[in-house]
């Protein structure tokens, strides 16, 4: 089991998101931030729009979705995406 380091500045918590599009796509982790913003631990996160927006079912404060890269950026500290990459996404 990894340990969790502590948490990137202006992170306050995190929570998972399910993709609203896709039932079966892995659900990722937010960054919960000071601002009151939420960003995703992975640019794979970035699940709209083919890579440029998000949107989820956001999960309950301290909960983490079950994407390994973003357990990996939690894990060691790094912060969140803030920007979209493209890619391709299912539907929108």
């Amino acid at each position: 089991m990894m340990k969790k380091a502590s948490m990137a500045p202006g992170v306050i918590g995190y929570r998972s998101g399910q993709c609203r599009n896709d039932d079966n796509a892995l659900s990722h982790t937010y960054a919960m931030m000071d601002d009151g913003e939420l960003w995703p631990m992975c640019g794979y996160g970035w699940n709209r729009s083919n890579g440029e927006r998000f949107s989820i079912f956001r999960g309950s404060p301290g909960t983490e979705g079950d994407c390994s890269i973003c357990a990996r950026n939690v894990v060691a500290a790094k912060p969140p995406v803030v920007d979209g990459f493209p890619h391709k996404t299912r539907w929108l």
